[in-house]
Order: C-alpha cells, then structure tokens, then sequence
C-alpha cells in the first residue's frame, strides 16, 4: 500500500491511497461485484430509468467530500490477513513532512470519531427506508442510497482507523518522491489566499448565491493544479484511479475557497 500527498495548492492538498494488498473481507467482495453491476448501468439506453439513475447516482457520489473517498480507499485492519509493518506516504519536496504529519494527526482525530457517528445514523434509517416500497418494480431509492452511505462511512472509519494506529505506532514514514518532483518544478502553486478566480466565479454567486453554478472552476486557473498536470502524474506514478481523485479533490477545494470569498 502506497499514499501519496499532492498539492492542488501551495497550502491544500489531498491524499490518495493505491492499495494492491488482496482483501479478504466479504463485504469488500461483494461491494466490488455490486460496483460491477453498477458501471454496467452506464451503458443503458439514454432514455431509460437505469440510465438517468445511474447519472444521478454518480452526481450524488462525486459531491461526497474527497477526504472520505481518500479514507474509503485505505483497507482497513479486518481486510488484511497480515498487519503491515510501514506505510510509505509520497510528497514533493515542496511540502514539508512534519507539516504533513501534523495536519494528517489531526483529521485522523476528526475523521474517525465523524464516520463512526454517521455510520450509525445511516444504520439508524435502513429499517425506516425499507418501508418506502410502493411499487414492487420500482427500485427504492431511500434504502439503496442509505445504505450507500452506511457502507461509505463504514469503510472511511475503517479506513482512518487503520491509519491512526499506523501513525500512532510510527508506522507511516513520509518520503520525497523524485517522480512527483519532476512535475512540480514546472508548477507555481499560489497560496489558498491569493487564488484569482475567474469573474464567472463571483457572478455566479452574485446570481445565486445559495446555487452558484461554479462550471468554471473545472477550468485551468493560474497558480492551481491544471488538468495536465493531474494527466501527467497519472502517468509518472501509473496510478489510473488518482486522475478521478485529484480531480475531484480540486474542484471541491477551489468550490469551498470561493464560497468563503464570496458568498455574503
């Protein structure tokens, strides 16, 4: 198991896990088949119910904050048949691995005792959304989405959990990795402070300042991460899943940042 630890700013950044450790877990089996299932809903007929659901699905998905994406994907102690002994965590020499250790301590501190909390409140609403079948052929929408939330804290809790033990064990070691400093030498990351944002950005706010339609936030923007750069350390790192995570760890962080500039 690998982490890495990318910047989308000079002072923001998100962690993704690449795990090739085999689970032995059921439940993550069983998870992975039903996954399948699901992608295969994405080749349906672009006018069917199993289309439109399956667009709607991955929407909600993509909205779900990109920390606990990052903590779903770190297998947690009851998916491994032997602990691990050290957990490489991969930075640029731009950011400094204290700083890294410090902030990762104190969102394991958030973090796990947060997923724990609505884990059980997901389990809490299963029983009340099994009721709300009306139609036999209608798929139910309540229990199938808590129960996608149920699985989805689960697994961030686990996931946190295990890294807390490995941190509190001294078992995560971070590490400058040359690959990913080929990359960055070339980019000059601005601090969360001084981002400018295209004007589309506040009049979208100034037009709706509850629902901005912030579209163009998924564009390149001066001192930010850009596409490219994401492309190009999926290559270097030949990690596929990190393009998906970046991305969405960027405009989640360029949405927050905007909101807190201009939203009155």
């Amino acid at each position: 198991m690998r982490l890495y630890a990318i910047p989308i700013l000079k002072n923001r950044w998100a962690y993704y896990c690449h795990s090739t450790v085999p689970s032995v877990s059921r439940l993550t089996k069983a998870v992975d088949w039903s996954s399948k299932k699901w992608e295969t809903l994405d080749k349906a007929d672009p006018e069917s119910w199993k289309k439109k659901l399956f667009i709607r699905g991955s929407n909600i998905m993509n909205q779900l904050d990109y920390q606990e994406w990052f903590f779903k994907s770190v297998p947690g102690t009851n998916e491994l048949e032997n602990s691990l002994e050290k957990v490489l965590i991969h930075h640029p020499t731009m950011l400094n691995s204290s700083t890294l250790d410090s902030e990762l301590t104190i969102l394991l501190k958030e973090r796990v005792p947060y997923h724990r909390k609505y884990m059980y409140y997901s389990a809490y609403w299963v029983p009340i959304t099994c009721t709300f079948v009306i139609v036999p052929l209608v798929p139910n929408i309540p229990l199938a989405y808590n129960l996608f939330r149920l699985y989805s804290h689960y697994k961030a809790y686990k996931g946190a959990e295990h890294l807390q033990i490995l941190s509190n064990q001294g078992r995560l070691e971070y590490t400058a990795n040359q690959a990913i400093d080929g990359i960055f030498t070339n980019i000059d990351l601005t601090d969360a402070q001084q981002i400018k944002f295209p004007d589309q950005v506040q009049e979208a706010f100034k037009e709706s300042p509850k629902k901005p339609n912030l579209i163009s936030l998924e564009n390149d923007i001066d001192g930010v991460l850009s596409h490219q750069h994401i492309k190009q350390l999926v290559d270097r790192l030949q990690t596929p899943g990190l393009e998906l995570e970046l991305t969405r760890a960027r405009y989640q962080i360029l949405k927050q940042l905007a909101t807190e500039r201009f939203r009155q």
